[in-house]
């Protein structure tokens, strides 16, 4: 028959409780990612240094690559990227022969943004080093866990006001 707890039992379950809390202390999901977040950019630069540019200007070069002759305002609006951020990544690449800017003719207060030779012909190059690091980031990890982060990181985003539909 069960009964109710005695008092040892009841002591015994808080020592319990109290052990998996210090276990967590101290284990926060924003710490991580940004430990995860630096390691990336830092592996990134290390494949990226002999080309001039760096992770911060990845995204807006793939993005150029997937479409050409966007406005810097939709790379900024499609990605949640503040102008300042952008305005910089564009600067840079454009200092490294990557991409170049256009009068718009509909508008021309606004610039388009292309890709030059260069990068047309890194393009390969760039692709071999981001699935180099994505290889290195699955290492050891199985399917089932890379598909529940990726499940968990968009819920995250999404409780992060990020709406994640790219």
């Amino acid at each position: 028959m069960v009964g109710w707890p005695t008092m040892e039992e009841t002591s015994l379950r808080k020592k319990v409780q109290k052990t998996e809390k210090d276990k967590q202390k101290g284990e926060y999901i924003g710490k991580y990612l940004s430990i995860a977040r630096r390691a990336h950019a830092a592996l990134l630069d290390q494949y990226l240094k002999d080309y001039g540019i760096c992770h911060g200007q990845i995204l807006i070069l793939v993005t150029i690559y997937q479409n050409e002759g966007l406005h810097q305002q939709e790379i900024c609006s499609t990605y949640n990227l503040d102008k300042a951020g952008v305005n910089r990544s564009i600067k840079k690449l454009e200092e490294a022969g990557f991409i170049i800017k256009k009068p718009d003719p509909e508008d021309k207060r606004k610039k388009k943004i292309y890709l030059t030779e260069k990068a047309e012909e890194f393009h390969p190059q760039l692709m071999d080093i981001l699935s180099s690091v994505e290889e290195q980031v699955r290492q050891n990890l199985s399917s089932q866990e890379i598909n529940t982060f990726l499940n968990i990181i968009k819920k995250i985003s999404s409780n992060l006001g990020v709406d994640i539909e790219i």
